[in-house]
């Protein structure tokens, strides 16, 4: 029998192919994840957790039940940007790429909490990767603990929140609760100044104004942008924000003069909270969101 040559088709596993790339492409989850938590919600009786016993022991005081680990992920070409040689600009291609591939893994983390009944999910990791045998290529990752609270009302989207055990239960004691991420993102690229070049190459200390100015306009889009997803769910604030920040150069050469631009990244993820019950609008991150 030959090693290569045609092999037998499996008509059941070519469907189910076809329809796990379909779900997919339309943001949704595979079958057989699918399968796996209507199962695990029919076992009410067993759960998996990424909470510590501390964590778990905690929150149970506040009536919050664990149902299972849930997770999305997503693995995204960033297409082609082009450079500005002239005027600075955002990276617009770049800074949608990064959102709308965090949207994706969140909303499918969010769409397992909904098969298994959640009101929400807690103790949210949200990891990138990048990969060097795929520079255009990101991944994003986000696991949690999909959790139901005793005497409460299960919304249609259920919350999703970087809390871990303890903070939701001082959360909650203080009379809030999460109603889901809000983040936002941007990716400026800054054409050096001459002056700016001038000052670099001095022998003296002397801020690089222009740079220092590339860096607040990028923070300043992304906490804009931040702060529009908390209200779009009428949030009255956004605790727990991490910053994330990259700076690179970018060496251009302009008529046989080189020039040293510089590319910033910044991105501000928190958990967005309100002072009322979970049947509270939430986020539900199958929409499109962010923006100017």
């Amino acid at each position: 029998m030959p090693l290569f040559g045609k092999q037998p088709v499996n008509a059941e596993a070519a469907a189910r192919a076809v329809s796990d790339q379909d779900r997919l492409t339309k943001g949704g989850l595979p079958l057989k994840a699918e399968r796996r938590l209507t199962e695990l919600a029919e076992n009410k009786r067993f759960f998996t957790s990424n909470l510590s016993i501390n964590e778990l022991a905690l929150a149970g005081t506040e009536g919050v039940r664990p149902l299972g680990q849930v997770m999305g992920s997503t693995v995204y070409h960033v297409g082609w940007q082009y450079t500005p040689m002239y005027t600075s600009s955002e990276l617009t291609l770049i800074s949608h790429a990064q959102t709308h591939a965090r949207q994706l893994a969140v909303s499918r983390l969010q769409q397992e909490a909904r098969l298994l009944g959640a009101h929400g999910v807690i103790g949210v990791r949200l990891e990138r990767k990048s990969y060097e045998w795929g520079a255009n290529l990101i991944e994003f990752a986000a696991s949690g603990t999909a959790v139901a609270l005793e005497g409460q009302p299960v919304p249609k989207n259920p919350f999703v929140c970087d809390l871990s055990g303890q903070e939701f239960y001082a959360l909650r004691r203080g009379g809030f609760f999460p109603v889901g991420f809000a983040f936002g993102t941007c990716t400026y690229y800054h054409v050096a100044t001459l002056g700016n070049r001038y000052a670099s190459q001095s022998w003296g200390n002397v801020e690089l104004t222009d740079y220092s100015k590339a860096i607040y306009h990028t923070r300043h889009s992304a906490m804009t942008r931040l702060e529009k997803e908390a209200a779009q769910v009428h949030a009255e604030g956004v605790v727990g924000v991490t910053i994330e920040k990259y700076i690179s150069t970018y060496e251009v050469d302009v008529n046989d003069q080189p020039r040293r631009d510089l590319i910033v990244e910044f991105t501000a993820l928190g958990t967005a909270i309100v002072t009322s019950s979970p049947d509270t609008l939430t986020v539900d991150y199958a929409l499109p969101l962010g923006g100017e």
